[in-house]
């Protein structure tokens, strides 16, 4: 049988569909994008987790000048060297904690080989720090070229305490501007820290001691 000359072939495209409830279906070539969106976001919260526990309670206090955050591990104390380019590490923990995981000597074998100054002021736990101490770090600070990392055992309390005694002597910060200092990373203030808070809202609304210490001599 011959074909009339004008017949139109119809090429006919097969699709795949994948099967959805309610009798549905949808295209599958969306199932790679999801797959590879779900593997990113995974890798972000990752890297994400990571950086929490590598950079422990990190913070920037005054950018390029002074950081805080809780003990640091190798990889932790590379990245606030070379990263930060902190040239000295302020330790407020007490001697007898030095012994707890080694993580003492690890610190001060790192700041050797890396030529990074290591300073110790020992506060005991939920006590404040003396004129003395603050005076001792804020001469660190006022060291040419210094850029300080300041931290505790977890840089909460201790170091917030001591972060906040500065920030209000050399950055101007008062009233309500010293909670931003004193992040409690789930934490409380109960009543067995009345003395931090006291010392808190002390250092809030001071204005004389703040000058008098603030002004280098």
């Amino acid at each position: 049988m011959a074909l009339s000359p004008n017949r139109k072939t119809v090429v006919i495209k097969h699709t795949y569909a994948v099967p959805m409830m309610g009798g549905q279906t949808r295209d599958d070539g969306r199932c790679p994008m999801i797959f590879y969106i779900c593997i990113l976001v995974a890798a972000l919260a990752f890297l994400a987790y990571r950086y929490h526990k590598l950079m422990y309670h990190f913070r920037s206090v005054k950018a390029g000048k002074l950081y805080r955050s809780g003990t640091l591990g190798p990889v932790g104390l590379w990245v606030m060297h070379r990263i930060f380019r902190v040239n000295t590490i302020v330790n407020l923990r007490l001697e007898n904690e030095y012994v707890k995981g080694g993580w003492y000597h690890r610190q001060k074998r790192y700041c050797e080989r890396n030529d990074i100054r290591l300073v110790n002021i020992p506060m005991a736990q939920d006590t404040p720090p003396s004129e003395a101490q603050i005076g001792q770090m804020m001469d660190e600070l006022d060291r040419e070229g210094s850029r300080c990392l300041v931290h505790c055992e977890m840089g909460v309390i201790r170091t917030g305490m001591m972060v906040v005694a500065v920030a209000t002597r050399r950055y101007g910060v008062r009233d309500q501007g010293v909670w931003k200092h004193f992040p409690l990373f789930g934490h409380k203030l109960d009543n067995r820290r009345q003395r931090v808070r006291e010392f808190i809202l002390r250092c809030a609304r001071s204005t004389e001691t703040s000058a008098s210490i603030a002004s280098p001599q």
